[in-house]
């Protein structure tokens, strides 16, 4: 019987897995579509600009990281209504912030540029921040059910509405407000989506949960999500600012053509192992077990499809966007090769936060992160090729170690606490036997 079950929670897994991946190779042939109108219809200048609002945007959103929606995943099912009455009011906290910072952060580009187009740009992305606390509760319930179908196909649609109006917009001479501008038209999708797929109302009886539990439990993840969103952000930041404009238009291009792709694919991984793996969270050997499984089954292909994705690019960059950026395809190769033990590192990263490990998630996250900006800021002093290569090697080597290293911390905790269990119960037999 307990084989059957763990094989029906692998199908589950994988089910789940398929989904996210269909949903996002869906919106990623949406994305490839309208990358092809923008590098026909923006200039590598205005691409420059809508990456500095972009980039300012998704540091920002980092926040809405911040460890509450795994929080509620993870909640006993007696302290959920509480756990989601004091989430729902921490995230409004957050979002409300989140949006005050996008247009400080917007306000503080425009005065470091002087770029007077650059504050409308960032400015406008706060919107998104005041609409999603109306729906963060239901994804985060959807998500804790194992309805990933649902929450895939909702981000869908998001992204493919997005995608097919970045086109439109980009062939209607917006510049670069095709890019920036979808973000916020496309947000009540998803907002009816999650309201749709999961009905909740607070339960004001229920109470709530000490915010101390949360800060316990989430500030640790919200360091290390800080540190994520600065190692895939501020490397733009440091083209931008080291190479100009131009050459940050570049690389937005190189990112989004090549390793855009394979963040899709490790999304869909993140977000459907951990509510797997959250319900092992209390017996170690059977977490260790399925992530062992799970290594085999799920993370290893997606690995082996981004390695064929990193060998492709000669062929299709030329093709897909255009002949004026054959002498890209290299450099989107590179970049795309470095992907390909991510799915290693982030499936060990969602162990160690099942583990309830979350202070050695930070401490990975941190070294990756210094690795990976430090070679690539050493790199920029040549040029964008130089700058590129040394990221890349960083990434696929210092991914992998910590990858291992997780495995190693979840599975000598593992030994610990059998040990203890062992010398716990010895005493008594002894006590016993006298």
């Amino acid at each position: 019987m307990s084989r059957l079950k763990q094989r029906i929670a692998q199908d589950r897994l994988l089910s789940n897995i398929g989904w996210y991946s269909l949903a996002e190779g869906s919106a990623r042939v949406s994305r490839i579509f309208a990358t092809i109108f923008l590098a026909r219809y923006l200039s590598a200048a205005e691409l420059g600009i809508a990456a500095v609002a972009i980039t300012c945007f998704e540091i920002v959103r980092t926040f809405a990281n911040n460890g509450i929606g795994p929080m509620v995943i993870k909640a006993r099912a007696t302290a959920l209504d509480a756990t989601c009455n004091t989430a729902f009011r921490l995230g409004w906290y957050f979002c409300i912030a989140m949006a005050i910072c996008q247009c400080a952060a917007g306000f503080v580009i425009f005065m470091t540029t002087g770029q007077a187009e650059i504050f409308p740009l960032v400015a406008c992305l706060a919107a998104v921040f005041l609409i999603m606390p109306f729906g963060l509760i239901n994804v985060y319930l959807l998500m804790r059910a194992g309805n990933i179908r649902c929450v895939a196909q909702i981000a869908t649609a998001q992204m493919v509405a997005d995608n097919v109006l970045t086109a439109i917009l980009a062939i209607a001479g917006f510049g670069p407000w095709a890019i920036v501008l979808p973000k916020v038209l496309t947000a009540p999708i998803w907002l009816y989506g999650v309201r749709r797929g999961k009905i909740w109302d607070a339960n004001p009886a229920a109470g709530n949960v000490p915010v101390a539990d949360f800060v316990k439990f989430s500030a640790p993840l919200l360091g290390s999500e800080i540190l994520t969103a600065a190692r895939l952000q501020l490397d733009k930041v440091m083209v931008g600012s080291l190479l100009g404009l131009e050459a940050l238009g570049v690389y937005y291009f190189v990112f989004n053509a090549g390793i855009g792709f394979s963040l899709s694919l490790t999304m869909a991984l993140t977000n459907s192992i951990y509510p797997e793996l959250v319900r092992f969270a209390g017996t170690p050997y059977r977490l260790l077990k399925r992530y062992k499984r799970a290594l085999a089954t799920t993370v290893a292909p997606i690995s082996a499809v981004i390695a064929l994705q990193a060998l492709a690019t000669m062929l299709y960059v030329p093709i897909v966007f255009g002949a004026k950026w054959t002498a890209i395809a290299p450099l989107v190769g590179v970049l795309c090769a470095s992907a390909i033990t991510k799915p290693f590192y982030d499936s060990a990263v969602q162990l160690l936060r099942a583990a309830g490990a979350t202070r050695y998630e930070f401490a990975a996250s941190s070294i990756l992160t210094t690795i990976s900006l430090g070679s690539l800021a050493a790199g920029l002093h040549y040029d964008l090729w130089h700058g590129v290569a040394a990221l890349s090697a960083s990434l696929f080597i210092v991914q992998f170690a910590l990858a291992v290293w997780a495995r190693k911390v979840v599975a000598g905790s593992a030994s610990r606490r059998k040990l203890k269990q062992s010398n716990d119960f010895a005493p008594a037999e002894g006590l016993a036997a006298a």
